[in-house]
């Protein structure tokens, strides 16, 4: 049961650091390439709000929002991946993984639990 809470903080912590940092770098960039009139970085504005939305879902359901939060890092992964080439799948890996490692702890620590609370 310790295991399970140290996972579920490393989750929130991880989740945290993710949504801050890249809902602040997307912001800045997104609000620069909108103000030139450029509108090629909307996809990746909506999925990050995906994926954001995620976690601040998966803080409170867990089971739910962890779905969310894993889906929207491996659209925006693939998304980067196509749009880039196989030449630039580190841009989809540093997208995309800080969003579905949490969501994958998330997961992993509701299902944990509730397999621990139907075996007593």
């Amino acid at each position: 049961m310790k295991t399970l809470k140290i996972l579920r903080y490393a989750a929130i912590i991880l989740g945290f650091q993710a949504s801050a940092f890249f809902s602040l770098f997307l912001i800045t960039i997104a609000g620069t390439e909108l103000i030139d009139g450029k509108a090629r970085v909307i996809p990746i504005l909506i999925m990050m709000i995906f994926s954001v939305s995620g976690y601040i879902w998966a803080v409170y359901n867990s089971v739910k929002g962890s779905l969310v939060m894993i889906s929207g890092g491996a659209i925006m992964a693939i998304y980067l991946m196509f749009m880039g080439g196989s030449g630039k799948i580190e841009i989809a890996l540093i997208y995309g993984l800080p969003f579905i490692v949490p969501g994958a702890l998330f997961y992993y620590t509701s299902f944990k639990a509730r397999t621990e609370i139907k075996e007593f």
